[in-house]
């Protein structure tokens, strides 16, 4: 699989308006982050944020063909007013969610659907989009529903951006993954809201589950800089530990 980072922020971008602290004053380019969006192997895109417009504009929007959705946060699901409207796009994007999420996701698009096909899953059963193998399974993110995207092809791929809590019956779905990506908004306890882990608490989890390589994503704005979080794993983590930034790929 390839693995795009199209954003990597919280709920917000970074630097946040109007604010000029460290993190905000940056000058390093990965310290400017649109929020959080993946791209797997060119056709498949992984939640629709407000930044959808502006990633897609450097890409061919033509070639997304699949949008899966982790939650119903506006930071993941506004942009689909802007993905309902790809021009000179003949075919259809096929959007596979469960049946709560696609309630909320026909709130926002309303009557514009003519490219866009609602294809309801359920959680915890596997389907394939081309040749990867996909399952929805629910986390706990305060009170609002969301879950995690297991990906799998030759290698396993997880993505949790939003959640507080792996449920134990969810655990086996998760142990022993090739790589995830998950919530990073908080280094610790400091600016930590009631419904995310810190990125403490990621890499005990991490170990717990023992995921051979981890990419902290959804990075908020009481982190610190990227090479500030980079150093902080160096010192308290390992090389499997990694703070992704916008527009990185990977291949597994």
């Amino acid at each position: 699989m390839k693995i795009k980072f199209l954003g990597t922020s919280a709920g917000w971008p970074l630097p946040r308006l109007g604010c000029t602290c460290e993190l905000c004053s940056s000058t390093d380019p990965k310290d400017t982050r649109t929020r959080a969006q993946l791209l797997v192997n060119e056709s498949i895109l992984i939640d629709a944020g407000p930044d959808s417009y502006r990633h897609l504009t450097t890409l061919d929007p033509r070639k997304i063909k699949h949008i899966l959705v982790s939650h119903e946060h506006p930071d993941h699901i506004l942009g689909f007013w802007d993905l309902s409207h790809i021009y000179n796009n003949n075919q259809t994007i096929n959007i596979h969610v469960t049946n709560h999420l696609a309630s909320q996701i026909n709130n926002i698009i309303g009557p514009h659907k003519k490219n866009l096909r609602m294809n309801i899953v359920d959680q915890n059963q596997p389907f394939m989009i081309e040749n990867v193998k996909i399952e929805y399974f629910p986390v706990i993110h305060g009170k609002t529903p969301a879950w995690g995207i297991k990906l799998k092809e030759s290698k396993i791929f997880i993505y949790i951006t939003d959640f507080k809590r792996i449920l134990p019956s969810q655990e086996k779905t998760v142990k022993h993954a090739d790589y995830w990506a998950i919530d990073g908004s908080t280094l610790g306890k400091i600016g930590q809201g009631q419904g995310h882990i810190s990125i403490t608490d990621g890499i005990a989890l991490a170990n717990r589950y023992r995921i051979k390589q981890t990419y902290f994503v959804h990075i908020g704005h009481k982190t610190g800089s990227h090479k500030f979080l980079e150093n902080h794993l160096a010192q308290k983590a390992c090389k499997n530990f990694h703070i992704s930034y916008d527009w990185l790929e990977i291949n597994i």
